[in-house]
């Protein structure tokens, strides 16, 4: 019974430790009234200007990414890592903050521009597949978290994952 006990309590230690993730690499950020994000280095309260305050929707940054945030790895094996960048451009009046990339499984790892992305201005979202354990058609989403209006930006992916032969 303390066995069983203690097992638990570790596994529960490890479990926590291993889903507390570090990150100091995105900017500190903080939302305007008109709910848009910041980064709280970015604009200090005390600098904020009128202007600032009375954005509407045209000053939002703009994103644009190439092939409409779609991509297809094709056939590939199962095992493979494959990887894609999706470039994104901002088209919009002011900085392009990408906040945060949430893949739709764990088995996609994004990488992404961690600065501002100045107007007309591109960044790059990298995503690399790891294909172990998903035979078959793969259809995967990263979720970013960006200071747009929408506050959020889609890209889809795709894989036709061959089995492994047994």
């Amino acid at each position: 019974m303390i066995k069983n006990v203690t097992r638990v309590m570790a596994l529960a230690s490890v479990l926590l430790f291993a889903s507390c993730k570090d990150r100091s690499d995105v900017a500190v950020i903080k939302t305007d009234e008109h709910n848009m994000v910041v980064p709280e280095d970015m604009i200090p309260q005390s600098e904020m200007t009128e202007e600032h305050r009375h954005m509407n929707i045209a000053d939002y940054p703009v994103v644009e990414i190439e092939n409409k945030g779609e991509f297809d790895f094709g056939t590939i094996n199962e095992g493979d890592k494959v990887e894609h960048t999706f470039i994104i451009k901002n088209t919009g009046k002011t900085d392009l903050l990408i906040v945060n990339a949430k893949p739709s499984c764990g088995c996609t790892v994004p990488e992404w521009t961690k600065e501002p992305i100045q107007p007309n201005k591109t960044g790059e979202v990298k995503i690399v597949f790891n294909s172990a354990g998903k035979p078959g058609q793969q259809s995967k989403q990263i979720n970013l978290e960006t200071n747009t209006a929408t506050g959020h930006e889609v890209l889809n992916f795709k894989a036709n994952v061959t089995p492994k032969s047994k």
